[in-house]
Order: structure tokens, then sequence, then C-alpha cells
């Protein structure tokens, strides 16, 4: 009796195993490989260059200091 409820457990081990991977294996092949692509170029990107887009906002903010600065100096050469 232990060896049939031994091999009832082995069974239904083995049957979930099989149909959990059989889903992750559809879940899988129903994603589009374009968005895992994407996804590690963006993550070699980042690699690359971590703060890019940090970077990228403070160059905007500093030229956009810089053209006040300049207007507020031309204002002040008019007075």
């Amino acid at each position: 009796m232990d060896v049939e409820k031994a091999t009832l457990v082995i069974s239904i081990t083995l049957l979930l195993v099989v149909i959990f991977n059989a889903a992750i294996f559809v879940a899988v092949k129903r994603r589009k490989t374009t968005g895992q692509i994407k996804l590690l170029q963006r993550a070699a990107k980042r690699a690359r260059d971590p703060w890019g887009d940090e970077n990228a906002k403070l160059e905007e903010l500093s030229r956009r200091v810089a053209e006040l600065r300049g207007d507020e100096e031309t204002e002040d050469n008019d007075r």
C-alpha cells in the first residue's frame, strides 16, 4: 500500500511539473521577441551610460539657465 501511495505522489508531482513547464513554454512563445530585444537594448544602453537621462536633463537645465542669465544681462544693459 505504501508503494501505491508513493507512486501516486510521484506521478502527481511529475504531472504538475510537466504542466507548469508547458505553461511557461506557451507563455514565452506567445510573447513577441521584439519586446525582449528592445528590453535588452535598453538595458545595454543603461549599462553603458547609467545616468544618461539625468545628464540630458541637467544639460537642458543648464542651457535654459544660461538663456535666462543672458536675458537678464540684456535687460540690465538696456537700463
